[in-house]
């Protein structure tokens, strides 16, 4: 046993007990005064947590002091009574030291998330609701963490082998590990999709390696909710965005027009001045984006037609405002065709019928 009490005080046990009361109460004086001074300090920076971490070290400190003190006074009546036996002051004060510690990080991480400093500098792409819970999940994490860690700490002290647990926490780690595979894979993809923002709630997505085409409903940390035109849900695993290509609609800065139009080969010789009419109607043209130039050319060949493209990007990403654009463009450009006496082509098969 180490006996602190008659190390530091050689006095009798009345006046022993008066000068652990009197640092006490001098420890909480000073502890009181210091938190004052860094909570003004802290007001003044630009972060909140320091704040938090104030505040989160009074509770804890003021319980460190006073129950100090009474196993420093438990210890000196202990060296005149033998009230203990096998009384360790040592070990005492190593507990409560990990377990104020591990309180006091504990407070931390409570008092960070409830007062959702993490949430004042959104952007105005980032989920709220998804950053909110993937705050309080991690925080979660860490909290397990450190009570495992001082839980640990605690059984190794009072002689407990933790290497036999350690064992047996792997090998248990594992088969979790391997029997909730598939709800992992999808947290981490859920994962995935906070940290690398492929898209969020209320945007259009869809993917040419799999059936998913709609609007994002919510995110949650197993499934991604899409409502399709149909108006019918898809449940969609995270881990699946983790293997698929995804392409984000809303976040296109231009819709575009790409139309192949085919002319009669008796039309042929009139195509230089339809396109060069069409490609001056697209450049005065509302709703074009004007910045991208329009391009009108002759393309090709084909088998009953000769071909002329189209190819323009509108300043709109609306899809119904876009769909008006592209109709006005092909009625106009039908026009123009129309006033060369041209036409536009049919799928024409000739058959000879002639004999040998």
């Amino acid at each position: 046993m180490t006996d602190i009490g008659a190390i530091i005080f050689k006095n009798d046990l009345s006046t022993q007990i008066a000068l652990i009361l009197l640092i006490a109460l001098s420890l909480l004086f000073i502890k009181n005064k210091i938190i004052m001074v860094f909570t003004g300090i802290s007001k003044k920076t630009a972060t909140d947590f320091d704040d938090i971490v104030l505040t989160s070290l009074q509770k804890p400190l003021t319980y460190l002091i006073v129950l100090l003190s009474f196993t420093f006074i438990i210890d000196a009546l202990n060296l005149s009574y033998q009230f203990f036996t096998d009384f360790h002051t040592s070990k005492i004060i190593y507990v409560l030291v990990v377990f104020l510690i591990a309180w006091t990080l504990v407070r931390i991480l409570d008092n960070y998330y409830n007062s959702k400093t993490f949430l004042k500098n959104l952007k105005d792409d980032d989920d709220a609701i998804v950053i909110e819970q993937t705050y309080e999940i991690t925080i979660r994490v860490f909290k397990i963490i450190i009570i495992a860690i001082a839980l640990l700490m605690l059984m190794q002290e009072f002689g407990v082998s933790i290497s036999g647990l350690l064992a047996f926490g792997g090998v248990g780690g594992l088969v979790v590990g391997l029997a909730a595979k598939d709800l992992l894979s999808n947290f981490f993809g859920g994962l995935m999709i906070y940290f690398d923002r492929p898209f969020k709630v209320g945007e259009f997505i869809k993917s040419p390696d799999r059936n998913i085409e709609g609007i994002v409903e919510s995110i949650g940390w197993r499934l991604t909710v899409v409502r399709t035109f149909s108006k019918n849900v898809l449940y969609i695993p995270n881990s699946a965005f983790s293997n698929i290509i995804v392409e984000n609609a809303t976040r296109m800065t231009n819709r575009r027009i790409n139309e192949v139009i085919g002319l009669r080969y008796e039309d042929l010789e009139k195509i230089p001045e339809i396109v060069k009419k069409v490609r001056s109607y697209l450049d005065d043209k509302k709703g074009i984006d004007h910045s991208n130039k329009p391009v009108v050319y002759f393309k090709s060949f084909s088998a009953s037609s000769c071909d002329f493209f189209i190819y323009a990007f509108t300043n709109t990403k609306d899809w119904r405002e876009f769909l008006q654009i592209k109709e006005d463009v092909l009625y106009e450009t039908s026009k123009i065709i129309s006033e060369h006496n041209a036409a536009i082509a049919f799928p024409t098969t000739t058959i000879d019928w002639s004999q040998d």
